[in-house]
């Protein structure tokens, strides 16, 4: 080894003395080609020397220095310079010792058309700096859609294509169902129209005292005139707007667009939690893992290298708060500016709002490292291994069934492994109409057991298997795991009388029963599991009961599978919106032609 690192330190010292003192980038390759590691330095001889003290280096910079088969680099007329081409290099080779953002996500946004009038409203994903048009982004897509809805609902602005909406004889469903005012057949003029479109904007822009006042204004202008109808509409809409004001808990009073950034750094990997403001609200949230293959790095160093890599492809904001002091801040700034020509701040949140919005997103930060790194439930799978008596446990099953008076029926097994739910590795079970009819819960329940343990594509066994249930309940099991010779321990959690969350019992298989008190952290814990498994079991039921109460007539229309009809419950809501929906309103399904919409219209409609 000691002979290899000699070699590779004549490799860098032949490469530092031609680089010399220039500011510049420096590349390291394996013997494969590879590029494993890019940096950028002031002076690129005394960085690149650097790397020949091997005694002084910690163990993963030594095994990246050990890799090293030859080194290139270019000399740049500036630091600024060097740093935007370290960037570019980075994006482009993404080597394995650099800091790397492992999420490459897009978010979308609001979009109002660009036709002159009657302005389309819609949801949009870009990587491009938007214009004056555009609102977000929205990192939470539920946020994007609940403003959106809010939007329509107050302002009842079209959503439609500019082809759908040219070819309209006669309004469609959005306009009866009171989400659309219908420009399309003149139920509304244009300028009327381009006031709502002005208003939603300023509603965005999160001017809502704003537009509140106009409609309030407008909403007397009605009654004076005794227009109560219309004069109504507009107090719905004042109301909407009121609870939407009510439902920020935590306002910036600033109009400009901030980004809170915080970081919790693990030994291999990082969590960057980062909360969005717009125009003073916050619009979501969104956590991202951080590969950190050289564990030296400094916070400073991991975000510095997550804003470079992450604003790269999305719209820059005014303003950057970060949880810890930036050593390259104005290096990042002037890369935006000379890059993207984007004037972005970046100070560190240490006082006011901003230090109470940072201390958020950091705590939120370090709840997704214990998660990523399984150490969340730590102390619970301890208390809970003594408790069962097991040196360890890996692997959790935890069941539960669901019905209706035995009509589809199923159960549901929810993993827990390596300390953290394991949703891929869950497994539903139909349960046979014999067994489900006779309404015995504990026959359901040894009905999914014999299934799951009959199983072949399920090849791991359980250390500790949880049920929801008491004393019978825990007995029928455990004859089950003796039938299939299984050596797992097993509780079941069984409520009290009055039903109260944390007073819950751990039953075991002898009997005997255990109150844990309503705040102990392993209880909560088995509660969670608990109530996981109740929750995936009512979903997989609801979704049985929704198939087989849809199925007598959606199922009986020729050309209509279980994707179209699927796209027509998600795209209407229910069977009855469909019922009332026309051709035209059929064929704004995704993937509905004239044929396909015809047999649904003609199947509801010929009777």
């Amino acid at each position: 080894m000691e002979k290899k690192l000699e070699h590779i330190a004549e490799i860098i010292r032949a490469a530092a003395k031609y680089a010399g003192l220039a500011p510049g980038v420096y590349k390291m390759i394996n013997e494969n080609g590879t590029a494993i590691y890019v940096g950028k330095a002031k002076h690129l001889k005394n960085r690149l020397l650097s790397y020949t003290r091997f005694a002084q280096m910690p163990n993963r910079l030594k095994m990246m220095v050990s890799n090293i088969y030859s080194i290139k680099f270019i000399t740049t007329n500036s630091e600024i310079e060097a740093f935007i081409l370290e960037s570019n290099l980075i994006k482009q080779f993404k080597p394995f010792y650099n800091i790397l953002l492992k999420d490459d996500k897009t978010f979308p946004y609001i979009v109002f058309g660009e036709s002159d009038e009657f302005k389309r409203v819609f949801k949009y994903r870009t990587t491009t700096t938007p214009g004056n048009n555009f609102f977000g982004p929205y990192p939470a897509s539920g946020a994007l859609d609940e403003a959106l809805k809010i939007v329509q609902k107050i302002f009842l602005l079209r959503g439609c294509t500019d082809n759908y909406f040219k070819n309209r004889k006669r309004p469609c469903l959005q306009y009866f169902i009171k989400r659309c005012s219908a420009p399309c057949v003149g139920k509304i003029s244009a300028a009327e129209y381009a006031k709502n479109v002005e208003l939603a904007m300023n509603l965005l822009k999160g001017k809502d005292e704003i537009v509140r006042k106009s409609l309030v204004q407008k909403m007397r202008e009605f009654s004076e005139n005794f227009e109560f109808e219309q004069a109504a509409m507009l107090r719905d809409r004042i109301k909407a707007i009121s609870e939407i004001q009510s439902k920020q808990y935590i306002q910036i009073d600033d109009e400009t667009s901030i980004d809170f950034v915080a970081l919790a750094k693990g030994a291999e990997n990082s969590i960057v939690f980062v909360s969005f403001y717009r125009t003073g609200k916050n619009v979501g949230a969104e956590s991202f893992s951080i590969q950190n293959n050289m564990e030296n790095s400094s916070e400073s160093e991991i975000i510095s290298s997550f804003i470079i890599q992450f604003y790269a492809n999305v719209p820059k904001p005014s303003v950057i708060v970060t949880s810890h002091i930036l050593e390259d801040n104005a290096e990042i700034c002037e890369l935006f500016l000379k890059q993207y020509e984007a004037n972005v701040k970046i100070i560190c949140g240490r006082s006011g709002v901003y230090k109470k919005i940072i201390e958020s997103c950091l705590n939120n930060a370090k709840i997704k490292l214990n998660k990523a790194d399984g150490n969340e439930y730590k102390k619970q799978l301890n208390d809970l291994a003594k408790l069962v008596q097991l040196t360890k446990i890996d692997r959790i099953e935890t069941y539960d069934n669901s019905h209706i008076q035995g009509t589809n029926a199923c159960g549901i097994m929810v993993v827990f492994e390596d300390g953290k739910l394991r949703r891929e590795k869950y497994r539903k079970f139909n349960i046979d109409e014999k067994t489900a009819n006779s309404g015995d819960d504990i026959s359901m329940m040894k009905f999914v057991l014999q299934k799951r343990f009959n199983s072949n594509k399920i090849h791991e066994n359980p250390d500790l298997l949880i049920i929801d249930g008491g004393k019978t309940q825990v007995a029928a099991v455990a004859l089950i795991i003796a039938e299939f010779d299984k050596q797992c321990a097993l509780i079941g959690i069984a409520k009290q009388n009055d039903r109260k969350i944390g007073d819950e019992k751990v039953v075991f298989p002898n009997g005997d029963e255990l109150s844990l008190g309503k705040d102990d952290d392993l209880l909560n814990f088995l509660i969670m599991l608990r109530n996981e498994a109740h929750k995936e079991a009512i979903s997989f039921h609801r979704k049985k009961r929704s198939r087989s109460l849809s199925k007598s007539e959606l199922d009986n229309i020729r050309f209509i599978g279980a994707t179209r009809k699927k796209m027509l419950l998600e795209h209407f809501g229910s069977i009855e919106n469909i019922k009332k929906a026309s051709i035209d309103d059929l064929q704004m399904v995704k993937g509905f032609n004239k044929q396909y919409s015809k047999a649904v219209f003609d199947f509801f409609n010929s009777k």
